[in-house]
């Protein structure tokens, strides 16, 4: 039968040393002096005193709090002592294991400060935009889309609402002079508009803005560059898609970039700390700290210790000119119809002319 901890701990000593607590009475003892009078707790010996009680409990509490706290900390400690007692003999054969895993733990936290100590030290936090962009090209295979993204606007408008030629005329002008006009064409006549024009968005979110159906595949919109049309049953739907990149290519560089500083950032930690590891094991070796007797481990240690190639300033590198956003991703390639099994909403969509 499952005892209740509460059993295990004398009641009335409890109370009396709960009430202290919770009216701020440490360390003046029951009977004047006695030394057992400040304890609260004793099991196998170990004792909880008034002292560790008080200095452990927040500040501020009422005295209800108090003593919530005190019997909740009381409990903890006492389950803490009996499961070390029991662990004792229960695992005993395993204790050197336990005993190894804290002390690996341990060291790992201590070469991992050391490490960041060095890195901290020696690390540039300055990402350029020519090294962003030189990352990009060298590793695009590593940017691969695995979902289409677009951009574009969205404008909801009533279905009885009759401006709609001057509304698809500024739609049509937005990849070329902006969304200002659309703006100031929704703002006077009080349309809600969703711009994602200047944004790279998933193309799911893009139909989020739209009367669509989850059950059913808008990919053929996205080969279409002229304003569309959608309805429902209380409004109209016009949007234009300016830009497009499909699953599968490159992604734009502004979805990529922050990725892009994570990655310098950690090559370049990953570099101070093979460095200095170098520099740490060259010295031990010269200073006569290291003996290896296997041919093969000091092959490969003569390998590890050869000098370091120079380091090559960042200002003699000749990267290329910052390129214009068209030209690191060619955003509308692919407009073409991408064939698909999932039947097609094209009877919803009407071209604007």
């Amino acid at each position: 039968m499952r005892v209740n901890m509460r059993k295990i701990i004398n009641i009335s000593f409890l109370a009396l040393a709960l009430s202290m607590v919770a009216c701020g009475g440490v360390g003046q003892g029951v009977d004047g002096g006695d030394a057992m009078s400040n304890v609260v707790a004793t099991v196998d010996g170990n004792n909880l005193t008034r002292e560790q009680l008080q200095r452990d409990m927040p500040a501020g509490l009422s005295s209800a709090d108090s003593v919530t706290f005190a019997r909740m900390y009381i409990d903890s400690w006492l389950l803490k002592h009996l499961k070390m007692a029991r662990a004792e003999r229960v695992l005993a054969t395993s204790y050197e294991d336990i005993d190894r895993l804290v002390e690996d733990y341990r060291q790992s936290l201590i070469m991992r400060r050391l490490d960041q100590y060095y890195v901290d030290s020696a690390i540039d936090l300055e990402v350029t935009d020519q090294q962003i962009v030189a990352h990009y090209r060298s590793n695009a295979a590593s940017f691969k889309l695995d979902h289409n993204k677009v951009r574009g606007v969205v404008v909801k408008l009533p279905r009885n609402f009759r401006n709609t030629s001057t509304l698809t005329t500024a739609l049509k002008h937005v990849a070329k002079n902006g969304i200002a006009e659309v703006q100031a064409f929704a703002e006077k006549h009080s349309l809600h508009i969703s711009d994602m024009s200047t944004t790279w968005v998933s193309y799911s979110d893009f139909l989020s803005n739209l009367p669509t159906e989850r059950s059913r595949s808008y990919d053929h919109l996205l080969s279409r560059s002229d304003v569309q049309q959608m309805s429902a049953d209380d409004a109209l739907f016009y949007f234009i898609i300016t830009d497009v990149v499909r699953k599968g290519e490159t992604a734009p560089l502004e979805c990529v970039e922050g990725d892009i500083r994570r990655r310098l950032y950690a090559e370049r930690r990953a570099d101070i700390v093979d460095q200095y590891e170098a520099d740490l094991l060259r010295e031990a070796v010269d200073a006569g700290r290291i003996i290896l007797t296997d041919s093969v481990l000091l092959k490969n240690m003569s390998r590890m210790l050869k000098p370091a190639a120079p380091e090559v300033e960042s200002e003699d590198i000749i990267v290329e000119e910052v390129l214009d956003e068209e030209d690191v991703v060619v955003a509308a390639a692919g407009r073409g119809a991408v064939a698909t099994d999932a039947p097609q909403a094209q009877d919803s969509v009407n071209i604007v002319k």
